[in-house]
């Protein structure tokens, strides 16, 4: 009896056993496997829009040799105000991206209208009236470098720049008949410096403020009457401008 009792039992447990092998494994599901975030940065090539005012400056005019015996050496110099705007072109190269150093060149053209008049005197024997302007392109092409913290650049800029200044007007001086009268427009170029603060609002598109300081100058003549006299002629400006750009991130 005891026998058999231990007979079933071992049947039983075998087919238990057999059972449970045919039974599907539970498996555990794998690791889920979170990818990191891209680390930002500004390397790419971007374009936008810019405006911004000429708040202040100076248009310079001078008589230089040659010049009439009779019209002695005489200088003006009058504030510069006005508006620019126009865009914007360029590319940045981040060293490091997230926190790090960025480098790149930037080009802007637009128009700009600063004017102003202005009336020299010289010593009470003659005068020049006339007006200055930039009624056309002002251009610039410059470096920038930098450093971003994540979508904040803070950055220092400075380069070439060209544009054109209108004159216009009339001198007056004993030995001349009537007033003559000069209107010539004179391409200038000289150098730009300033800064700025670059914000990334969207993966593509950052804003920024902006400020530069610009200097021309240049040396022409003019011939009235039959006589030649020599101008010099410059402009400094202190421009802050605005801008929205649009970055293309072809490496990102």
């Amino acid at each position: 009896m005891k026998s058999s009792l231990l007979a079933a039992g071992s049947l039983i447990a075998l087919a238990g056993g057999a059972h449970a092998a045919d039974l599907p494994r539970r498996v555990a599901p794998p690791p889920v496997v979170m990818a990191a975030p891209p680390v930002f940065t500004w390397t790419g090539f971007y374009a936008g829009v810019n405006a911004g005012g000429a708040v202040g400056g100076d248009f310079r005019a001078a008589t230089t040799a040659p010049r009439p015996a009779a019209l002695p050496a005489s200088r003006a110099e009058v504030s510069a105000a006005g508006f620019v705007a126009g865009g914007t072109v360029g590319y940045n190269y981040q060293f490091t991206p997230g926190n790090g150093f960025v480098v790149g060149v930037e080009a802007d053209a637009g128009y700009s209208d600063i004017h102003n008049e202005f009336r020299a005197s010289a010593n009470a024997t003659g005068n020049v009236n006339g007006a200055l302007k930039t009624d056309t392109y002002f251009v610039t092409v410059r470096g920038r470098v930098g450093y971003a913290w994540g979508p904040l650049l803070a950055y220092a800029t400075g380069g070439w720049a060209f544009t054109e200044i209108g004159a216009r007007g009339s001198v007056t001086a004993p030995g001349l008949i009537a007033p003559t009268s000069f209107n010539a427009s004179i391409p200038v170029d000289g150098y730009t410096v300033g800064g700025g603060l670059e914000y990334m609002i969207t993966q593509n598109l950052s804003v920024k403020g902006e400020y530069l300081y610009s200097d021309f100058s240049r040396d022409v003549r003019f011939r009235a009457l039959g006589t030649q006299f020599g101008v010099r002629t410059g402009l400094d400006t202190h421009q802050l401008k605005v801008g929205i750009n649009y970055h293309f991130n072809l490496f990102n």
